[in-house]
């Protein structure tokens, strides 16, 4: 079982919203906080200052607003840089406020939880297998795929990928850097997301 984290009232990052249209306009800020959620634990959530839970959004979203916030950016390679960046630095953030907490739990526990805090954060369904040297995660549908219909936000979905790969990427750094990512990989295009899948090396 999870401990409460004592989390403290301050963003984790924060980052200018833009239009949905064709065109890049900022139209307000994101700040992005890691929560504790009565029914799913700890979540990243995105919020607006100054509005209620109706501004809240999950993960997903927040990956996809991210994403299309970097399309003012002047080369394309930018852009990837800034969403690897991005996911790099939640990755690090969830680390840094749960490692005190979770220091004493086996590998495997320490990895479960940070999939599962990305996993609730995305809204999404999924059955975890877990065992000592490896995790692996069946999806009943894809987070970034699904949020991306229901908002609009379609032409972020490739961007958004590379932010969540960094994610795992950067939790699998943290707290075990004897696992790997095995699936699903930068190198190939693995959207919609239907499998996550670590192991031991």
């Amino acid at each position: 079982m999870t401990e409460t984290l004592d989390i403290q009232d301050v963003p984790v990052f924060s980052y200018a919203l833009a239009s949905a249209d064709m065109r890049y306009i900022e139209i307000g800020e994101r700040k992005i906080y890691l929560r504790n959620d009565p029914k799913a634990g700890h979540v990243f959530r995105g919020e607006i200052p100054g509005c209620g839970p109706e501004c809240y959004v999950d993960l997903s979203e927040i990956l996809l607003e991210y994403a299309m916030s970097c399309e003012g950016c002047s080369k394309q390679e930018l852009a990837a840089e800034m969403v690897i960046r991005f996911g790099e630095h939640l990755g690090d953030a969830y680390v840094e406020k749960t490692q005190h907490y979770t220091a004493e739990l086996p590998t495997s526990d320490k990895l479960s939880n940070a999939l599962k805090c990305i996993l609730n954060s995305m809204s999404a369904t999924y059955i975890e297998d877990k065992k000592v040297d490896r995790l692996e995660y069946s999806l009943d549908c894809c987070p970034l795929s699904e949020c991306a219909k229901n908002t609009g936000l379609n032409r972020s979905v490739d961007m958004a990928y590379l932010s969540f790969i960094a994610i795992c990427k950067s939790l699998i750094n943290g707290l075990a850097l004897n696992w790997e990512l095995i699936y699903p990989s930068e190198n190939e295009n693995n959207i919609p997301i239907h499998r996550i899948f670590i192991a031991q090396l």
